[in-house]
């Protein structure tokens, strides 16, 4: 397997929400995502880590009409998690197609600035790779920053997890436990994995401080 790291550039940038977020001085960053998806209804989620103030990011949100749902959660320090469902604009249709067209999967996406993202893209040859890139559209600028062998878990979160905590977190997201208001607890959650709430607590700390970690 092989993969590529590279920037893409679009003057507006890609997302309107993403857009406002970095748009003045006294917004909170998007710093990097977490989970993206697009879906078969043609719409997109994803989790994302922020900075900056939740109620801020909660207006710059509602402020698009092409969220179809969203939560923000606070830790209370001046970071928090955003989980978005939206429709997937124009803008990002050229930069995930070439998922449909050829055997290729995005590892990592971050936000550099409002107008640049940071991808890796994962497949099988160099020479996929390089159709799949072919197939953006021309008015968006791509800088290849790396191609080389792909080592699993150098660029996703979710290689530096345990199995057990990758499971934990799959089912605190599906219950909502980083929605705000928090939709379920530690002890709901241990009742789905078969474990102590106890457990499941230093499972969490665990998994939040290597996603701070990972996201430093």
């Amino acid at each position: 397997m092989r993969s590529i790291t590279f920037d893409v550039t679009r003057s507006g940038g890609f997302h309107p929400t993403v857009h406002g977020l970095h748009a003045t001085e006294s917004a909170p960053a998007r710093k990097s995502i977490l989970h993206f998806n697009v879906l078969d209804d043609g719409t997109m989620v994803m989790l994302a880590h922020i900075h900056g103030d939740p109620g801020r990011t909660c207006q710059l949100i509602e402020q698009n009409p092409g969220v179809i749902e969203y939560s923000v959660s606070d830790e209370g320090d001046g970071t928090g998690l955003m989980y978005l469902h939206s429709r997937l604009p124009d803008q990002m249709r050229g930069i995930i197609r070439p998922l449909d067209e050829h055997e290729v999967f995005f590892e990592s996406l971050e936000y550099v600035s409002e107008d640049e993202i940071r991808m890796t893209m994962i497949g099988e040859t160099n020479e996929i790779l390089q159709r799949a890139l072919a197939e953006i559209p021309d008015e968006i600028d791509i800088t290849v920053e790396r191609i080389g062998a792909y080592s699993a878990g150098t660029n996703d979160l979710s290689g530096l997890l345990t199995d057990r905590q990758r499971e934990i977190l799959e089912i605190a997201m599906e219950l909502g436990y980083y929605e705000n208001p928090r939709r379920t607890t530690h002890s709901e959650i241990a009742k789905r994995v078969g474990i102590d709430a106890s457990t499941v607590s230093e499972h969490m700390r665990k998994i939040e401080a290597r996603a701070f970690d990972f996201l430093a």
